[in-house]
């Protein structure tokens, strides 16, 4: 049980990290921290909007993974 939890972590985190790198930085620098830039909204079904997505599944999937795991391992 342990073990496929282990492989569902391993799994969901090069995933999210194949995920964040190949979305396209949302910042301008400092103008946009300040509110300067007009960022617009992913349209449906653009590959932004995927990668998004698919970003915020398995960084929960590897969350819930790695406390199972955590959970398994060494108990309350």
């Amino acid at each position: 049980m342990e073990t496929t939890f282990m492989i569902i972590a391993f799994v969901s985190a090069i995933v999210l990290i194949i995920s964040v790198m190949l979305q396209d930085s949302k910042s301008a620098g400092f103008s946009a921290a300040m509110g300067g830039s007009d960022t617009a909204q992913f349209t449906k079904g653009s590959m932004e909007e995927l990668y998004d997505r698919i970003t915020k599944v398995s960084a929960i999937v590897w969350i819930l993974s790695c406390v199972v795991v955590a959970v398994i391992k060494y108990g309350f």
